[in-house]
């Protein structure tokens, strides 16, 4: 039978992957790091524009320990008090590296906003934003290079990106009950 794994590699062929630098797009990820490899990276704040290599600080496992990493939904939602933070995972060819990343994320139907409260003590930063949208089109971005991958930015109060008129269109045909179809949703999901 065909198969998609070829048998004959070694181990010395194969390139361990690591995850290029990104925000994680839902609320939160509670993640169980390997105790004996420390490759999670976080970026500084304040070094977004143009990042080097002494701009990212290892994560450092503590045994027995949860790392939890806020997304860019609990950043909207906290009306951008909670940050979503820039980060990497890192190789090493010469170790086995295990980790169990636990996503938390809204439902696809749900709506994400700033909580108001009455102790919000700034102006709103965010416009509402369909989680099944954004979620498409981050996936439509990363995976099938649809366009530019969606941001929180794009649901700035201040910003002009199209991502929020395109989410009302998406939102009013969108059927969230079943299977996904990026070609179903392609003229919604591209810039």
């Amino acid at each position: 039978p065909d198969s998609f794994i070829d048998a004959s590699a070694s181990h010395e062929d194969v390139v361990p992957l690591g995850i290029s630098p990104h925000c994680d797009a839902g609320f939160l990820t509670v993640l169980v790091q390997d105790d004996n490899c420390h490759s999670l990276q976080v970026l500084r704040p304040g070094c977004e524009c143009s990042p080097g290599d002494n701009d990212w600080v290892t994560v450092e496992p503590v045994p027995g320990a949860l790392t939890i990493n806020t997304g860019d939904m609990a950043m909207i939602w906290s009306n951008g008090r909670y940050k979503a933070p820039l980060h990497r995972v890192l190789t090493d060819p010469d170790r086995v590296h295990y980790s169990a990343p636990f996503f938390y994320n809204p439902g696809y139907a749900t709506v994400v906003e700033p909580l108001r409260t009455p102790y919000l003590e700034t102006e709103l930063a965010y416009r509402p934003c369909s989680w099944g949208y954004f979620r498409a089109v981050r996936f439509a971005g990363d995976l099938t290079d649809l366009g530019t991958e969606i941001q929180t930015g794009d649901y700035e109060i201040e910003s002009d990106s199209c991502h929020y008129e395109k989410q009302g269109a998406f939102l009013r045909v969108v059927n969230f009950h079943e299977p996904f179809s990026v070609e179903k949703y392609r003229s919604l999901l591209t810039n």
